[in-house]
């Protein structure tokens, strides 16, 4: 492995476990806002300071520039209020299972719509990974499929294409661009769906409230979301999601520690299957990648 690749894989591994704490900070923010209202705000303080912090990177922006925030801003958009939504119906490991479905379909995704080709490895991670995040996350009695796995389901397609296309557009658009723009566009987006498509009511806003959106702001957003970025204009978007899917290991976690949840053999034998497939797919030296698919 090279110190790029190195470097990249802690950066996303770092953006899974801040993602990963933020599971039981959300579940608990939504007892006082609106799904898409508080992704509009987390997002909307996100791009204050990523303005601040990144102020001296965004002269000369282009009107391709926007256009690119633009799209990865309504997809990363598209993608939490959905998943948020989506949490107010089904449990939250479900919501973590099937979001995760990014992992596969970010290595078809590219097959389809870019015509990459992708090692076996890459399928069999892929397929090894969900596996272990479904043991970690139905460990429990599901209870069946309901209109927020729907929605969760939904969530991963969009999460997979934002993570398709920041690669390729940080080609042609500074990375602390891109952060910037897509924090104001999906906080633009957020806003206009909790307008005209969420019943306006009153909310009461407690110290805890305080400090929760506070987190989600500094550290999920913010600071996730730009090394999130970072990292993945240093790695392919397909290898890229395989660390990130973590989150859902590291939600499990932290529930375990702050929720007081059991984690259960089944759970413990998803762990070991994830770890296998990310041992598996930070080996990528050509002697050991197996024949392209077609």
């Amino acid at each position: 492995m090279t110190k790029k690749s190195i470097a990249a894989d802690g950066l996303l591994l770092l953006t899974a476990i801040i993602w990963g704490s933020a599971f039981v900070v959300v579940k608990n923010a939504l007892d006082s806002f609106a799904p898409a209202l508080l992704v509009g705000i987390r997002y909307l303080f996100a791009f204050l300071l990523a303005l601040i912090v990144f102020h001296r990177h965004l002269h000369g922006i282009t009107a391709r520039d926007v256009f690119h925030g633009a799209v990865t801003g309504a997809l990363l958009g598209l993608a939490y209020i959905v998943q948020t939504i989506g949490l107010t119906y089904t449990t939250a490991g479900k919501n973590a299972f099937l979001t995760a479905t990014y992992v596969l379909l970010v290595p078809f995704g590219e097959r389809i719509v870019f015509g990459e080709r992708l090692k076996i490895r890459h399928y069999f991670c892929a397929g090894l990974m969900l596996t272990g995040i479904g043991l970690l996350s139905l460990s429990k009695e599901s209870g069946g499929i309901n209109f927020g796995d729907f929605l969760s389901f939904v969530c991963g397609i969009f999460f997979a294409a934002h993570m398709m296309v920041i690669p390729r557009f940080q080609r042609q658009t500074n990375m602390y661009v891109l952060i910037v723009l897509q924090f104001l566009f999906c906080s633009v987006l957020a806003f206009l769906w909790h307008a005209f498509f969420e019943t306006h009511t009153a909310f009461v806003l407690n110290g805890k409230g305080v400090w929760e959106l506070v987190y989600l702001v500094v550290f999920s957003t913010t600071l996730g979301m730009s090394l999130q970025n970072i990292g993945e204009s240093m790695t392919r978007a397909s290898h890229a999601a395989m660390i990130l899917s973590l989150e859902s290991v590291f939600g499990v976690v932290f529930s375990a520690i702050f929720l007081r949840e059991t984690i259960t053999p089944w759970m413990l034998a998803g762990f070991t299957l994830i770890l296998a497939a990310i041992m598996i797919s930070v080996r990528k030296t050509e002697a050991e990648d197996r024949p392209e698919l077609m």
